[in-house]
């Protein structure tokens, strides 16, 4: 059998790693756009303020593709895929045909209009030759704009502050990480990127870049405000990468559609990563859940079933975790309900210790949490959520410094525990 992926992430590494564990005689290509090796994206901003090296990013070894007998094809971009001839084609003009398929080609940013494409000092942090693009600007730099204050604009702030320049924050919405927190939260870590030098300008937007001699040198925002800067970061939402699929049969929404079994609507044809629509476990709705770890734990699932083995995937969560100057932070699910009629929300906030906690509740279970300053009992509330617990009897108690799993099992959960520990939940 010829199995072809394309990507070379998380969601391609975990499914080339879970065929090979069922099967050693299908040959694998896999094709990727990107010439860097195996890295982890989570950590580049790390990288590009300097905290790590260059080599802490790898997590695999460079024999990894060798070992597991993958051809890999570096620096060559699928612009096609043709699923009644079983052929990829590559921007080159190259073309492949596989017995099976695997799309993980992640997600891209969006350029917003008003952001021309041709200056110099403007830049998206999406891989780890961006970083090293941004890396090399920053030491003939003094200031720079983030457009966005989701979380890769959180963490380009972040990064460049630590360098040592001076950065302003640029938010559409009324607050900064608004996918991820709450109004109340935000305010909190507002208030501890201020005391280290970074503005945040909420409720305003860039309607022009300055530039000069081909380079930007500031921006104008939508309330006639001028801001200099040496570096724009474009973080302000991001796609998909589905154009390869645009012409096919293959169903689409916010990404490719896929079912329990990562199979997309072409048989042989299966998505994993940010490029793929998943069932929501809080929401109950398909969603793209542009996550490392939903994008592994598809990729094994995908692998899986790639090779016969019937294996589910019992659906994602959105979840983020980030540490502001001591401030831990992590979310799941839905943290701010658009009907409140809804849901019940318990809160538990001391914003000066720099804690606050939020959850969510449903039907009786857990739909999203919020916890900041304090974030011990992440795993078992996780756990209730995956395994969709009914909490109403002990929900005045999720969030006690002193509530965990004994807590569980005494409401009578203990499946939840066994499950915990054999590895099925967190």
């Amino acid at each position: 059998m010829k199995i072809l992926v394309i990507g070379n992430s998380a969601a391609g590494t975990a499914t080339i790693e879970s065929i090979r564990a069922c099967d050693t005689n299908s040959s694998i290509t896999q094709i990727t756009d990107e010439t860097q090796p195996l890295y982890s994206r989570c950590l580049i901003s790390y990288y590009l303020s300097g905290k790590i090296d260059k080599a802490v990013l790898s997590y695999r070894k460079p024999d990894f593709h060798t070992r597991m007998g993958v051809d890999l094809l570096t620096g060559r971009h699928v612009t096609e895929v043709d699923p009644a001839g079983q052929t990829v084609t590559c921007d080159n003009g190259d073309s492949y045909h596989y017995d099976k398929l695997l799309i993980g080609t992640g997600s891209s940013a969006k350029i917003p209009e008003p952001i021309p494409k041709d200056l110099q000092g403007i830049f998206v942090l999406r891989t780890l030759s961006d970083a090293e693009e941004i890396k090399r600007r920053v030491p003939r730099a003094q200031s720079a704009v983030i457009l966005g204050g989701g979380l890769i604009g959180m963490r380009a702030a972040d990064a460049l502050s630590r360098c040592g320049l001076k950065v302003r924050v640029v938010v559409g919405s009324n607050r900064i990480l608004s996918r991820m927190i709450d109004y109340d939260a935000a305010q909190i870590i507002n208030r501890k990127l201020e005391d280290n030098g970074i503005e945040v300008i909420t409720g305003t937007d860039v309607s022009e870049v300055m530039h000069k001699d081909g380079e930007v040198v500031g921006v104008r925002t939508n309330h006639g405000q001028t801001l200099d800067c040496d570096i724009l970061v474009v973080a302000k939402s991001v796609q998909a990468n589905t154009d390869l699929v645009k012409n096919t049969d293959i169903r689409m929404r916010w990404g490719i559609e896929t079912d329990p079994h990562m199979q997309t609507s072409c048989e042989n044809i299966f998505a994993a990563g940010d490029v793929a629509e998943t069932f929501d476990i809080t929401t109950e709705q398909y969603a793209v859940n542009a996550l490392w770890t939903c994008a592994v734990q598809q990729g094994r699932v995908a692998g899986d079933n790639i090779v016969g083995k019937k294996t589910l995937y019992s659906g994602s969560v959105g979840m983020n975790s980030l540490n502001f100057w001591g401030i831990p932070l992590i979310s799941f699910g839905v943290t701010t309900p658009e009907d409140d009629s809804r849901y019940e929300a318990v809160t538990y906030s001391r914003p000066g210790r720099n804690i606050y906690k939020k959850i969510i509740i449903g039907d009786s279970r857990i739909k999203g949490l919020i916890l900041m300053g304090e974030t011990s009992n992440a795993g078992v509330l996780f756990s209730l959520i995956q395994n969709k617990i009914d909490v109403s009897g002990f929900k005045d108690e999720l969030l006690s410094d002193h509530f965990n799993f004994g807590k569980v099992i005494h409401h009578g959960a203990k499946s939840v525990l066994e499950r915990y520990y054999r590895g099925q939940s967190v």
